[in-house]
């Protein structure tokens, strides 16, 4: 007598179907993320290669040629910093492992987000200033260690002090800040501001005027929409945003705040657009 078949595994089954299993694991969606940074790396520093072969191959560079290799180079830091971005936010966004609360002080994490992407703002000629919470400026970001609420935290920290996920509210705030960096022009700039509030603290990052008000009135319109879910209108395209504020709006709902777009200045050729976001001092447990 033959024994019976052995049951068909997953993968013969989704196969058989017709239909591929669904990727479910982090490590898994990881790699292939790993995977397709390291080909699109590859591809950018071969250019990079080029632009310093070319380079050295001039005595005297003419001075469009010099330009030109300069925004070569420029190009290039910048793909490979999008490229480093995209890599966490495509994990984070794969990622649902419950979050794991706990007290941190966003005053702290902003301050580091800053100086994380300082940087990036330089290479593009933004101005990115240094932290105001309440109106008072800090410039010098506190130890890693002050980024969680210990026993006996002043005041003045706990007043920044929000139930959250550090894990995923540290890249929050870098991804947000990437944001404006990149849509502010050569030349302008971008602040962050903290708010303390009874029932929440509320983060806001100021861009610089448009010279168009006509351009920072859609550009409200799109984020308000896109923070809210609203579908587009009957025959209207739907709006495209950065990953950056894909990532950001998924991490906002998971820690319980609101996203809103704001407008700051009474001049109405300039107007500057903000995002906000409130986060509750305490989470809703189920």
């Amino acid at each position: 007598m033959q024994s019976p078949d052995p049951p068909a595994s997953n993968a013969q089954l989704a196969g058989s179907s017709g239909s591929a299993e669904p990727v479910r694991s982090v490590q898994e969606v990881s790699t292939l993320i790993e995977q397709s940074a390291h080909d699109l790396r590859s591809s950018l520093n071969a250019i990079q290669s080029w632009a310093y072969v070319l380079d050295r191959a001039f005595d005297t560079t003419p001075a469009p040629a010099q330009r030109a290799l300069d925004g070569i180079r420029s190009g290039m830091q910048q793909q490979l910093a999008l490229i480093e971005e995209m890599e966490e936010a495509v994990r984070l966004l794969a990622d649902e492992s419950p979050p794991r609360w706990q007290q941190v002080d966003l005053r702290a994490l902003a301050i580091q987000a800053i100086a994380d992407r300082r940087q990036a703002a330089e290479a593009r000629g933004v101005l990115l200033s240094a932290l105001s919470a309440d109106g008072s400026i800090w410039p010098v970001p506190p130890a890693a260690a002050a980024a969680v609420t210990a026993p006996g935290a002043t005041d003045a920290v706990a007043a920044y002090c929000v139930d959250g996920d550090a894990a995923r509210l540290a890249p929050l705030l870098r991804h947000l800040l990437v944001h404006c960096i990149w849509r502010a022009p050569a030349g302008g700039a971008v602040s962050v501001h903290l708010f303390s509030e009874p029932d929440y603290v509320k983060l806001r990052i100021t861009e610089s005027p448009s010279l168009d008000s006509q351009r920072s009135a859609s550009r409200l319109a799109a984020l308000t929409d896109f923070f809210g879910r609203r579908p587009p209108q009957a025959g209207e395209p739907p709006s495209r945003q950065s990953s950056a504020l894909l990532l950001t709006r998924r991490m906002v709902e998971m820690h319980g705040a609101v996203l809103s777009a704001e407008s700051d200045g009474c001049d109405s050729d300039k107007v500057s657009v903000c995002i906000a976001v409130r986060f509750p001092r305490h989470m809703r447990r189920p």
